[in-house]
């Protein structure tokens, strides 16, 4: 659903687990926004840590279906994540995605 929706005129790469999801940025360039499941297997925070080691100007989208729609009301998100979004998957999240995209490059 997520590659389906964010996927329009991008190339989205999906990954099983926190260790796949490194190896896959650490191989590939280009990757501007990275969608990190905090119900990912393994430790997504950690995957977190390491991709702001690895490219600080990355930035990283937490997503879960735990969380409330407000990054102030989630005191266990860390502060290299540049915006939460809430499970499921809806078309609401290209427009954030994508204005993160343009920062990046800006």
């Amino acid at each position: 659903m997520a590659a389906k929706i964010l996927n329009r005129d991008r190339q989205v790469f999906l990954a099983t687990t926190a260790k796949q999801a490194f190896e896959i940025l650490a191989r590939l360039d280009g990757f501007s926004v990275v969608l990190v499941d905090l119900d990912l297997p393994g430790d997504p925070y950690a995957l977190i840590r390491k991709l702001h080691d690895f490219d600080p100007a990355l930035l990283v989208v937490a997503t879960s279906g735990a969380m409330t729609a407000s990054v102030s009301d989630v005191t266990e998100v860390p502060p290299e994540v540049a915006a939460v979004l809430t499970k499921p998957v809806t078309p609401e999240w290209k427009p954030l995605v994508e204005r993160l995209r343009s920062q990046h490059h800006s």
